[in-house]
This record gives C-alpha cells, sequence and structure tokens, in this order.
C-alpha cells in the first residue's frame, strides 16, 4: 500500500508551485483547485476501500495503515467543505433564482445518477447472491441503507440539500440568517441521526457543510488579514494546525473533538492552498469523474473479491482500480447524455 501512497505523493509534487515572498494565489478556491483537493482524498478513499478486502499488514504497509488511521473519516471532509463552499458561491452570484432550481438542478439530478448506480449494484446483488430483503432495495435509493454501495455520504448530501433550500426559501432577504438557519438545522439533524443509532459515519464530518458556506461569507476578510505577509498567514496555519492535532488527540474519548478535527482539517488545506497550488492531468481526471469514481469502485472490489481475486493486493488493487476507471468513464459519457435530454440547458453549479 505505500508503494501507492508514493506514487501520489510523485503526482502531486510533481505538479506543486508555491508563491513568493508574501504572494498568495487569489484563486485558491476556484473549482479548479477545490477539484484537484478532492482528487487527491478520492485516491485516499479508493485505497481505504481497497484495504478493507485485502491481506496488507506486513511491515511496509505499516506506514500506510499509520495515515489511514490518522485520517479516517477525514478523507471526505474537503467533499463536504468545498461542496457548502461552492454552493454558497453560487446562492451569492445567481441569488434566489439558484435556491429554487436547487430541488430539480441538484436534488433530483443528484438523486438519479445515484438511482442509476443503484440499480447496478442491484444486479452484482443478484449475481452474488445476496440476501437483501426489497425493503432494503427500497431504502438502497435513499442513501438509509446500504446493498454494498457506499450509502451514508449521499443520505447526508440529500438532507443537507433539502436543508439549504428551506433555509434560503425562509430567509430569502439575509445570506447570514439563511446560513446561521443551515448551521443549526444541520446540529439538528445530527441529533436525529444518533437518535436513529446511525453510525458515526453519517454525522461526524456533517458540520464540514455548513462551514464551507460560512468561509464563503468570511472569505474577502480572511484574504484581507492572511495575505498581508508571510507571517501573519504562517502564524493563522500554525495555529489552525496544532488545533486540529490537539483535537485528533482527544477525538476518540469525545465526540465535540472528533468534529473539531473534520472541521479544522479542510481549513488547514484551504489555507495552505494559499500558497501551494497542484496541477495534474492525471487528478484533472479524478476531479471530473469524482462523483462516479466515488460511488462505483466498490463493484469491481465486490466482484474480484467474490470471485477469490483478493489474494495478491496488488493485482486485486491495480484491477480494481482499472475497471472503476472504466466503469466510471462510460456511466459519466451515459449520464452527460441522458443529463443533456432531462436538462434543457447545462447546469452551472
Amino acid at each position: 500500500m505505500l508503494v501507492f501512497i508514493l506514487i501520489l505523493a510523485m503526482i502531486i509534487i510533481s505538479g506543486l508551485t508555491a508563491k513568493g515572498k508574501n504572494e498568495f494565489f487569489t484563486d485558491y478556491c476556484s473549482p479548479k483547485n477545490t477539484t484537484t483537493a478532492n482528487a487527491v482524498f478520492s485516491v485516499l478513499i479508493f485505497l481505504s476501500h481497497s484495504f478493507q478486502h485485502i491481506d496488507a499488514h506486513n511491515a511496509i504497509d505499516e506506514p500506510y495503515i499509520a495515515i489511514r488511521t490518522f485520517l479516517g473519516q477525514a478523507v471526505v471532509v474537503t467533499y463536504l467543505f468545498y461542496s457548502g463552499y461552492g454552493i454558497m458561491e453560487s446562492i451569492r452570484k445567481k441569488k434566489l433564482d439558484y435556491v429554487k432550481g436547487i430541488p430539480f438542478n441538484r436534488f433530483f439530478k443528484l438523486w438519479y445518477h445515484f438511482a442509476l448506480m443503484i440499480c447496478m449494484f442491484i444486479v452484482i446483488c443478484f449475481i452474488m447472491d445476496k440476501d437483501y430483503t426489497l425493503t432494503d432495495y427500497l431504502l438502497a435509493f435513499t442513501g438509509y441503507k446500504s446493498i454494498g454501495n457506499d450509502n451514508w455520504y449521499l443520505f447526508v448530501t440529500f438532507a443537507l440539500y433539502i436543508i439549504v433550500y428551506l433555509s434560503f426559501i425562509l430567509f430569502r432577504k439575509s445570506n447570514i440568517l439563511a446560513v446561521a438557519s443551515v448551521f443549526i438545522l444541520t446540529i439538528g439533524f445530527i441529533f436525529i441521526e444518533k437518535e436513529l443509532e446511525l453510525p458515526p459515519r453519517y454525522y461526524d464530518t456533517i458540520m464540514c457543510f455548513p462551514l464551507g458556506m460560512i468561509f464563503s461569507l468570511i472569505k474577502p476578510y480572511v484574504d484581507k488579514i492572511l495575505m498581508k505577509n508571510d507571517i501573519i498567514w504562517l502564524v493563522a496555519v500554525t495555529a489552525v494546525f496544532i488545533a486540529c492535532m490537539y483535537c485528533s488527540q482527544n477525538r476518540h474519548e469525545d465526540f465535540i473533538f472528533r468534529v473539531l478535527f473534520m472541521c479544522t482539517s479542510p481549513i488547514l488545506i484551504t489555507l495552505l492552498m494559499m500558497k501551494l497550488q497542484c496541477r495534474s492531468s492525471i487528478l484533472d481526471w479524478f476531479g471530473n469523474h469524482i462523483f462516479s469514481f466515488f460511488m462505483l469502485q466498490r463493484i469491481p472490489m465486490r466482484l474480484l473479491d467474490h470471485f477469490n481475486l483478493n489474494n495478491e493486493p496488488y493485482l486485486f488493487i491495480g484491477m480494481a482500480f482499472f475497471g472503476t476507471i472504466l466503469i466510471a468513464t462510460v456511466f459519466d459519457e451515459f449520464t452527460d447524455k441522458l443529463d443533456k435530454i432531462i436538462f434543457k440547458k447545462k447546469i452551472k453549479t
């Protein structure tokens, strides 16, 4: 596993550029940069999922195991943070028109893509002779239940879209009040999830979404302060890093610290992006196919596992990796054509 981490590190380093003294990237939160950041974590998620199917506990794998254990659910925090940030940026530019389009342009579009994926997983279940109930299959379309797919992220995303829509319709005249509503309702949703006794992965990262929206509102002030010079920026990065590490040390004993660790992680990454920028055609591909690569990787993994092709870790990862790329590419080409039929014009999000 360490080999794949080193390959990923080399890809990042080869495309890395840094600003000079007292200079900063003003476009550090552009879709291009946030997509690249998400692409890196997309690969880490793939490796983490692969690890569940193979025996990779040799001495050489210890560094990767340490990295995987440290990150935990933090591999998805940029997804949520930049999703919240991006939606808020769109609302600031397009105002109520964007909000009114959320049910169809965001919620329905995401759901029907997800529903198509669930249909694919149902086929896999029949191939593997998995014993799921009709209720399991039906609830799988909501993200509440899993039939071998990754479901929790979609479940919370659907809920967040509903929360955003209701908040900005209710407080349409004030972005600040609307975001405050998103923040409060998200906390309320966490309590609901805990009452339903859902696993912690459903709710320990979710606050990164409203945090991303808040960052969108305060970004001009953050830039004005931190981009004065390198010293101020370095002090801020150091402070966030220390807070992140402190929360990490206490996250296993206290849920609040776990949430704070998840929230400080994307902030730290975002601040580093003020000075560092990565350009890679390889990462661009993963960024452009991030949803399908993330959601469909379980299909080749489960099939390889089912046919006992997981005895050789490197072969398993290689076959699952390129299998996922193939499936994701075909899926995205199909849904792109379908989108042009369902959605009359290209949706800019």
